[in-house]
């Protein structure tokens, strides 16, 4: 497509650099703060959930009902960005 009428200007998202600002694996890589997906079974809505201070687990509540949930760090872990709460 030569002409795309869709086309979304991020420049917003652009470091002092000329870097991009990133969410997700990558920028936790870079600096960023580490995150996983969490699917909230209850409310049905998706949202991040940060690692605590200590790096022991992910902490965070549904953001509709506020249900909360902890995910553990542990030896061995898993390479899964996307988990579902009940």
């Amino acid at each position: 497509m030569a002409d795309p009428d869709y086309i979304l200007d991020i420049s917003s998202l652009k470091q002092a650099d000329g870097g991009e600002v990133g969410a997700g694996p990558e920028a936790c890589r870079a600096g960023g703060r580490p995150w996983v997906a969490i699917h909230w079974k209850c409310c049905g809505v998706y949202s991040r959930v940060y690692r605590n201070r200590e790096g022991s687990a992910y902490e965070g509540r549904c953001p509709r009902c506020g249900a909360a949930t902890r995910l553990f760090i542990g030896p061995g872990g898993t390479s899964s960005r996307f988990f579902t709460a009940q």
